[in-house]
């Protein structure tokens, strides 16, 4: 898979578990745009994780979490947002 291809692939991937954990970081992005950064920054980290086929069966099965699975590189960003 090409590196563009991935991208896209893991940018849905960490969109679909920033909304099973209900962050959204376009509210984010809205009230401060430095955060725009932040999700560049998570997008490139889920790019680089190995986990993708897991990550996507974990969602299938998650309609909502508390918490994003151990593997997962964005779990402390994903958990601290959500309670903002």
């Amino acid at each position: 898979m090409g590196f563009f291809s991935r991208l896209v692939k893991h940018e849905a991937l960490f969109q679909g578990m920033s909304e099973k954990l209900g962050v959204d970081f376009g509210r984010f992005i809205l009230r401060d745009a430095d955060m725009v950064g932040d999700y560049r920054g998570a997008v490139l980290a889920c790019a680089a994780c190995r986990e993708g086929e897991a990550c996507a069966k974990w969602q299938a099965n998650h309609d909502t979490a508390r918490s994003a699975p151990s593997y997962c590189r964005n779990k402390r960003l994903l958990e601290s947002l959500r309670g903002d």
